[in-house]
């Protein structure tokens, strides 16, 4: 996993050197136009892409992964390019330069995008870019549905109003500087095999922080309508239904919007909840949950391994999970394995 000098203010460059992209998700490499519209228009939309200058060298790359519900593309042309794709319509797109820069205008709204400055770009907005040669982009492509879906699980009330995002992404702020971390996590999991990422329960819960950090942090239209919702009361009752609907689903990847949409109130609602008549929040109230089934595990089952419980019950980093089993119980998991083995053992020879 590469490694980031933390007092270096993170951008694009860090982007640069990924080793996600290989000969095995290589889409294209072309050195004729027509083709390379083509190509880039099957993954995304077709567009009008023309060469700003004449030149007998072009050519074009572009990798493309599949993560999830996401998708990450490296595309870089050869020569400056202009580019108009208009609506994107069923997408949002966060396009990251990782050294060069481009010229952006959305609605009229015209910026240069470079390595500290990314371009997000919702799916209702007019888009048209102007990419300088050999200027890469890492491109993470969102699914408007699958965003609205995690919109209405955050604001009961959000209907079918596609969030409008501010198009610059600044990696100065701290808000977009915690994307771009993601975004590396994201990158880094991928090309590592082990990584827990890879383990569907926690990229589930990584995916919806992903989607967390531009909702709550990068300006949007539903931001201030989220801020400012007045939410519901919340009775005892509805807090033991959404522990019942925990208790039974411990074995999923259940997710904070998840619990909201069963409860059928916004995410702050749940939070508030939580907080206010069991001092917790819902995700760690579900962590204790599920540790006490590891526990409960651990103590009864003597053919189970103390990896396979902890995986079973979503906990895919096992340091972690050892340390925090040790603050909760006063001994390592593998300390409860071996004292039910022994258990075990003594009743055996006892009874034989």
């Amino acid at each position: 996993m590469s490694q980031v000098n933390p007092t270096m203010e993170l951008n694009g460059r860090h982007l640069q050197q990924c080793s996600i992209f290989s000969s095995q998700n290589l889409v294209f490499k072309h050195q004729d136009l027509g083709e390379t519209c083509k190509s880039v228009g099957q993954i995304f939309k077709p567009h009008l892409l023309k060469i700003v200058q004449q030149r007998n060298d072009f050519h074009s790359s572009m990798h493309h992964i599949k993560a999830g519900r996401l998708s990450i593309s490296r595309l870089e042309y050869g020569t400056d390019v202009y580019i108009e794709p208009d609506h994107l319509e069923k997408f949002y797109l966060i396009q990251i330069p990782t050294q060069g820069y481009a010229e952006i205008e959305i609605n009229r709204q015209k910026f240069i995008s470079y390595t500290q400055v990314a371009s997000l770009i919702s799916p209702d907005q007019c888009l048209k870019m102007r990419w300088h040669a050999n200027s890469p982009q890492l491109i993470l492509k969102i699914d408007k549905e699958d965003l609205l879906q995690h919109c209405r699980q955050h604001l009961t009330d959000t209907a079918n109003h596609l969030p409008v995002f501010e198009p610059k992404l600044d990696f100065s702020t701290q808000s977009g500087a915690y994307f771009l971390q993601l975004m590396r996590t994201l990158t880094d999991a991928l090309a590592c095999e082990q990584h827990p990422l890879h383990h569907p329960m926690a990229f589930k819960q990584f995916e919806s922080s992903l989607l967390n950090a531009l909702i709550y942090g990068q300006p949007n239209s539903l931001l201030q309508r989220i801020e400012h919702t007045k939410e519901q009361a919340i009775s005892p009752y509805f807090i033991k239904r959404t522990e019942a609907y925990m208790r039974e689903n411990l074995h999923l990847p259940l997710t904070i919007e998840q619990l909201a949409e069963h409860a059928g109130v916004s995410v702050r609602t749940l939070f508030a909840g939580f907080k206010s008549f069991l001092n917790t929040t819902p995700m760690s109230y579900l962590k204790e949950l599920r540790f006490e089934q590891a526990h409960l595990e651990l103590m009864q089952n003597e053919h189970i391994s103390v990896t396979d419980v902890a995986f079973k019950w979503g906990f895919s980093h096992l340091g972690r999970f050892s340390q925090e089993y040790k603050r909760r119980y006063g001994e390592l998991p593998s300390c409860t394995r071996r004292a039910t083995v022994e258990h075990q053992d003594l009743v055996l020879r006892t009874y034989s």
